[in-house]
Protein backbone atom coordinates (compact mmCIF):
# COMPACT_ATOMS: atom_id res chain seq x y z
CA UNK A 1 0.00 0.00 0.00
CA UNK A 2 2.59 2.56 1.09
CA UNK A 3 4.28 1.32 -1.99
CA UNK A 4 1.70 2.06 -3.93
CA UNK A 5 0.80 5.87 -2.26
CA UNK A 6 4.78 6.58 -3.35
CA UNK A 7 4.24 6.12 -6.84
CA UNK A 8 1.24 7.89 -6.89
CA UNK A 9 2.34 11.13 -5.01
CA UNK A 10 5.48 10.88 -7.42
CA UNK A 11 3.35 10.55 -10.52
CA UNK A 12 1.28 13.94 -8.97
CA UNK A 13 4.66 15.94 -8.92
CA UNK A 14 6.11 14.86 -12.03
CA UNK A 15 2.81 16.55 -13.68
CA UNK A 16 3.32 19.67 -11.64
CA UNK A 17 6.58 19.86 -12.19
CA UNK A 18 6.20 19.40 -16.35
CA UNK A 19 4.67 23.06 -17.12
CA UNK A 20 8.12 24.16 -15.54
CA UNK A 21 10.23 21.45 -17.31
CA UNK A 22 9.06 22.68 -20.69
CA UNK A 23 9.21 26.48 -20.26
CA UNK A 24 12.94 25.97 -19.33
CA UNK A 25 13.32 23.24 -22.17
CA UNK A 26 11.92 26.42 -24.80
CA UNK A 27 13.05 29.69 -22.97
CA UNK A 28 16.22 31.67 -23.33
CA UNK A 29 18.14 30.24 -20.32
CA UNK A 30 18.00 33.90 -18.79
CA UNK A 31 17.03 32.34 -15.58
CA UNK A 32 18.97 29.30 -15.91
CA UNK A 33 22.16 31.26 -16.63
CA UNK A 34 21.15 33.39 -13.04
CA UNK A 35 21.94 29.66 -11.08
CA UNK A 36 25.20 29.22 -12.28
CA UNK A 37 24.41 26.04 -13.98
CA UNK A 38 26.36 24.72 -16.96
CA UNK A 39 24.23 25.15 -19.95
CA UNK A 40 24.67 21.82 -21.62
CA UNK A 41 24.02 20.17 -18.75
CA UNK A 42 20.75 21.55 -17.31
CA UNK A 43 19.44 20.67 -20.77
CA UNK A 44 20.68 17.10 -20.79
CA UNK A 45 18.58 17.20 -17.46
CA UNK A 46 15.46 18.87 -18.37
CA UNK A 47 15.22 16.42 -21.48
CA UNK A 48 15.94 13.49 -19.20
CA UNK A 49 13.42 14.68 -16.69
CA UNK A 50 10.28 15.48 -19.56
CA UNK A 51 11.49 12.10 -21.10
CA UNK A 52 10.70 10.24 -17.51
CA UNK A 53 7.58 11.99 -16.54
CA UNK A 54 5.99 11.84 -20.29
CA UNK A 55 6.91 7.63 -20.53
CA UNK A 56 5.67 7.61 -17.11
CA UNK A 57 2.39 8.93 -17.97
CA UNK A 58 1.95 7.33 -21.00
CA UNK A 59 2.79 3.59 -19.18
CA UNK A 60 0.29 4.95 -16.20
CA UNK A 61 -2.95 6.10 -18.88
CA UNK A 62 -2.20 2.14 -21.36
CA UNK A 63 -2.37 0.41 -17.80
CA UNK A 64 -5.55 2.76 -16.51
CA UNK A 65 -7.34 2.37 -19.72
CA UNK A 66 -6.35 -1.41 -20.06
CA UNK A 67 -8.10 -1.81 -16.43
CA UNK A 68 -11.10 0.03 -17.61
CA UNK A 69 -11.27 -1.87 -20.48
CA UNK A 70 -11.23 -5.27 -18.66
CA UNK A 71 -13.27 -4.58 -15.64
CA UNK A 72 -10.18 -5.30 -13.51
CA UNK A 73 -9.66 -3.71 -9.95
CA UNK A 74 -7.52 -0.48 -9.45
CA UNK A 75 -4.47 -2.72 -8.54
CA UNK A 76 -4.94 -6.05 -10.71
CA UNK A 77 -2.49 -7.05 -12.63
CA UNK A 78 -2.30 -9.60 -15.88
CA UNK A 79 0.46 -10.53 -18.31
CA UNK A 80 -0.15 -7.12 -20.31
CA UNK A 81 0.63 -5.03 -17.53
CA UNK A 82 3.59 -7.04 -16.18
CA UNK A 83 4.99 -6.96 -19.64
CA UNK A 84 4.01 -3.12 -19.84
CA UNK A 85 6.12 -2.23 -16.51
CA UNK A 86 9.12 -5.06 -17.37
CA UNK A 87 9.70 -2.46 -20.82
CA UNK A 88 8.97 0.65 -18.68
CA UNK A 89 12.29 -0.32 -16.34
CA UNK A 90 14.00 -1.37 -19.55
CA UNK A 91 13.61 1.96 -21.19
CA UNK A 92 14.10 4.06 -18.17
CA UNK A 93 17.63 1.96 -17.40
CA UNK A 94 18.69 2.98 -21.05
CA UNK A 95 17.71 6.54 -20.57
CA UNK A 96 19.29 6.95 -17.11
CA UNK A 97 22.70 5.71 -18.94
CA UNK A 98 22.59 8.09 -21.74
CA UNK A 99 21.57 10.79 -19.28
CA UNK A 100 24.34 9.91 -17.19
CA UNK A 101 27.17 9.70 -20.21
CA UNK A 102 25.42 13.11 -22.13
CA UNK A 103 25.78 14.77 -18.17
CA UNK A 104 29.58 13.74 -18.30
CA UNK A 105 29.95 15.21 -21.87
CA UNK A 106 30.47 12.17 -23.59
CA UNK A 107 28.77 12.02 -26.86
CA UNK A 108 27.02 8.48 -27.26
CA UNK A 109 27.57 7.77 -30.89
CA UNK A 110 31.17 7.59 -30.37
CA UNK A 111 31.02 6.15 -26.70
CA UNK A 112 29.47 2.99 -27.70
CA UNK A 113 31.21 2.73 -31.23
CA UNK A 114 34.67 2.74 -29.11
CA UNK A 115 33.45 0.66 -26.42
CA UNK A 116 32.56 -2.18 -28.94
CA UNK A 117 34.53 -4.58 -28.03
CA UNK A 118 33.60 -3.75 -24.03
CA UNK A 119 29.95 -4.26 -24.81
CA UNK A 120 30.52 -7.31 -26.12
CA UNK A 121 32.53 -8.82 -23.37
CA UNK A 122 29.91 -6.90 -20.94
CA UNK A 123 26.95 -9.28 -23.21
CA UNK A 124 28.99 -12.10 -22.56
CA UNK A 125 29.56 -12.08 -19.02
CA UNK A 126 25.96 -10.52 -18.15
CA UNK A 127 24.68 -13.41 -21.02
CA UNK A 128 22.34 -14.81 -18.27
CA UNK A 129 20.63 -11.98 -16.74
CA UNK A 130 19.87 -10.74 -20.58
CA UNK A 131 18.38 -13.98 -21.37
CA UNK A 132 16.20 -13.80 -18.21
CA UNK A 133 14.96 -10.54 -19.26
CA UNK A 134 14.29 -11.16 -23.14
CA UNK A 135 12.32 -14.76 -21.85
CA UNK A 136 10.74 -12.28 -18.77
CA UNK A 137 8.96 -9.98 -22.01
CA UNK A 138 8.41 -12.84 -24.29
CA UNK A 139 6.53 -14.24 -21.66
CA UNK A 140 4.77 -11.41 -20.50
CA UNK A 141 3.48 -10.50 -23.28
CA UNK A 142 2.76 -14.23 -24.63
CA UNK A 143 -1.35 -15.93 -23.85
CA UNK A 144 0.60 -19.10 -22.90
CA UNK A 145 0.74 -18.00 -19.08
CA UNK A 146 -1.32 -15.78 -17.28
CA UNK A 147 -0.76 -14.36 -13.75
CA UNK A 148 -3.58 -16.16 -11.66
CA UNK A 149 -2.85 -19.11 -13.67
CA UNK A 150 -1.83 -22.17 -11.37
CA UNK A 151 1.20 -23.74 -13.11
CA UNK A 152 3.97 -26.81 -12.72
CA UNK A 153 7.19 -25.54 -14.35
CA UNK A 154 10.39 -28.07 -13.84
CA UNK A 155 8.41 -30.12 -10.67
CA UNK A 156 7.17 -26.68 -9.13
CA UNK A 157 3.56 -26.43 -9.11
CA UNK A 158 1.82 -22.99 -7.99
CA UNK A 159 -0.14 -19.60 -8.77
CA UNK A 160 1.76 -17.15 -10.89
CA UNK A 161 1.86 -14.13 -8.88
CA UNK A 162 4.26 -12.15 -10.80
CA UNK A 163 6.98 -12.12 -13.80
CA UNK A 164 9.86 -9.45 -12.82
CA UNK A 165 12.39 -8.79 -15.57
CA UNK A 166 14.32 -11.53 -14.52
CA UNK A 167 11.96 -13.80 -11.80
CA UNK A 168 8.87 -15.99 -12.40
CA UNK A 169 7.46 -15.55 -8.72
CA UNK A 170 4.82 -18.80 -8.19
CA UNK A 171 3.05 -19.42 -4.64
CA UNK A 172 2.43 -22.67 -3.70
CA UNK A 173 0.23 -25.19 -1.50
CA UNK A 174 2.19 -24.23 1.35
CA UNK A 175 1.82 -20.35 0.88
CA UNK A 176 5.68 -20.29 0.07
CA UNK A 177 6.92 -18.11 -2.76
CA UNK A 178 8.87 -20.17 -5.52
CA UNK A 179 11.25 -17.89 -7.02
CA UNK A 180 12.51 -19.39 -10.62
CA UNK A 181 14.34 -17.77 -13.20
CA UNK A 182 12.67 -16.40 -16.73
CA UNK A 183 14.97 -18.58 -18.68
CA UNK A 184 14.07 -21.67 -16.52
CA UNK A 185 10.53 -21.18 -17.23
CA UNK A 186 10.98 -20.41 -20.75
CA UNK A 187 13.15 -23.37 -21.56
CA UNK A 188 10.78 -26.02 -19.43
CA UNK A 189 8.05 -27.97 -19.93
CA UNK A 190 5.46 -26.08 -18.89
CA UNK A 191 1.63 -27.61 -17.73
CA UNK A 192 -0.87 -24.89 -17.27
CA UNK A 193 -4.12 -26.06 -15.14
CA UNK A 194 -6.00 -23.22 -15.31
CA UNK A 195 -6.03 -22.92 -19.50
CA UNK A 196 -7.67 -26.59 -19.52
CA UNK A 197 -11.18 -26.78 -21.32
CA UNK A 198 -11.63 -28.90 -17.50
CA UNK A 199 -10.25 -27.80 -14.64
CA UNK A 200 -9.27 -30.97 -12.96
CA UNK A 201 -7.61 -31.58 -9.70
CA UNK A 202 -5.09 -33.81 -9.01
CA UNK A 203 -4.23 -35.49 -5.74
CA UNK A 204 -0.88 -37.49 -5.95
CA UNK A 205 -0.32 -39.84 -2.65
CA UNK A 206 1.64 -43.27 -2.25
CA UNK A 207 0.22 -46.08 0.22
CA UNK A 208 2.81 -48.94 1.07
CA UNK A 209 1.37 -52.33 -0.86
CA UNK A 210 0.69 -54.37 2.35
CA UNK A 211 -2.07 -51.32 3.28
CA UNK A 212 -3.07 -51.48 -0.68
CA UNK A 213 -7.42 -52.49 -0.38
CA UNK A 214 -9.56 -52.50 -3.49
CA UNK A 215 -9.04 -49.61 -5.86
CA UNK A 216 -12.95 -49.21 -6.05
CA UNK A 217 -13.07 -49.67 -2.46
CA UNK A 218 -10.18 -47.42 -1.43
CA UNK A 219 -12.29 -44.53 -4.47
CA UNK A 220 -15.94 -45.02 -2.56
CA UNK A 221 -13.86 -44.15 0.99
CA UNK A 222 -12.30 -41.21 -0.47
CA UNK A 223 -15.97 -39.92 -2.33
CA UNK A 224 -17.52 -40.52 0.90
CA UNK A 225 -14.94 -38.23 3.41
CA UNK A 226 -15.51 -35.33 1.04
CA UNK A 227 -19.34 -35.20 1.23
CA UNK A 228 -19.32 -31.99 2.80
CA UNK A 229 -17.83 -30.84 -0.44
CA UNK A 230 -19.94 -32.98 -2.76
CA UNK A 231 -22.26 -29.65 -4.27
CA UNK A 232 -18.67 -27.98 -5.06
CA UNK A 233 -17.79 -30.51 -7.36
CA UNK A 234 -19.39 -32.33 -10.04
CA UNK A 235 -20.59 -35.81 -9.28
CA UNK A 236 -19.67 -37.96 -12.22
CA UNK A 237 -16.02 -36.62 -11.80
CA UNK A 238 -14.76 -38.32 -9.40
CA UNK A 239 -11.46 -40.75 -10.25
CA UNK A 240 -9.03 -42.80 -8.53
CA UNK A 241 -6.26 -44.03 -10.85
CA UNK A 242 -3.28 -46.40 -10.15
CA UNK A 243 0.17 -44.20 -11.44
CA UNK A 244 2.46 -46.77 -10.96
CA UNK A 245 3.05 -50.25 -9.18
CA UNK A 246 6.24 -51.18 -6.99
CA UNK A 247 7.34 -53.59 -5.07
CA UNK A 248 6.89 -51.97 -1.54
CA UNK A 249 4.41 -49.09 -2.88
CA UNK A 250 1.51 -48.31 -5.24
CA UNK A 251 1.27 -44.41 -6.24
CA UNK A 252 -2.47 -43.38 -7.08
CA UNK A 253 -4.32 -40.16 -7.90
CA UNK A 254 -7.18 -39.02 -7.04
CA UNK A 255 -9.11 -36.80 -9.29
CA UNK A 256 -12.19 -34.63 -9.35
CA UNK A 257 -13.90 -31.42 -11.18
CA UNK A 258 -14.93 -28.14 -9.36
CA UNK A 259 -17.70 -26.55 -10.70
CA UNK A 260 -15.30 -23.15 -9.36
CA UNK A 261 -11.96 -23.06 -9.48
CA UNK A 262 -11.04 -22.05 -5.77
CA UNK A 263 -7.55 -22.52 -4.11
CA UNK A 264 -8.69 -22.16 -0.44
CA UNK A 265 -11.40 -25.21 -1.36
CA UNK A 266 -8.61 -27.50 -3.16
CA UNK A 267 -6.51 -27.03 -0.07
CA UNK A 268 -9.18 -28.25 2.17
CA UNK A 269 -10.29 -30.90 -0.13
CA UNK A 270 -6.50 -32.15 -0.27
CA UNK A 271 -6.46 -31.82 3.42
CA UNK A 272 -9.36 -33.76 3.92
CA UNK A 273 -8.42 -36.62 1.25
CA UNK A 274 -4.42 -37.00 2.90
CA UNK A 275 -6.02 -37.77 5.91
CA UNK A 276 -8.75 -40.56 5.58
CA UNK A 277 -5.54 -42.34 3.67
CA UNK A 278 -3.51 -41.78 6.25
CA UNK A 279 -6.59 -42.80 8.33
CA UNK A 280 -6.81 -46.32 6.26
CA UNK A 281 -3.30 -46.95 6.57
CA UNK A 282 -3.73 -46.40 10.41
CA UNK A 283 -6.39 -48.90 10.47
CA UNK A 284 -4.89 -51.44 8.14
CA UNK A 285 -1.55 -52.01 10.71
CA UNK A 286 -3.92 -52.18 13.38
CA UNK A 287 -5.83 -54.93 11.81
CA UNK A 288 -2.56 -56.55 11.06
CA UNK A 289 -1.37 -56.78 14.69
Amino acid sequence: MKKHLIKRILRIFGWLLMPLLIYLKFTDYDLIDSWRIPLRKTDVLVNFLIFLISLNTIIYLLAFFYRKRKKYARRQNDNLIAGLNNLYYLIVSGGVLATLLLFLGFDLFTFFTSLSIFAAALAVLSKDYISNVVSGTLIAFSDEINIGDTVLIGGKKGKVTDITLSKFILLNDDDDYVILPNSTVFSNEIINYTRREIRKTSIDFEIDIQHMKKVEELETELIATLSEFHHLIRTDSYRLKIVEIRKDYVSLKFQYILDKPDRELERDIRRATIRKVLQIIIESQESMK
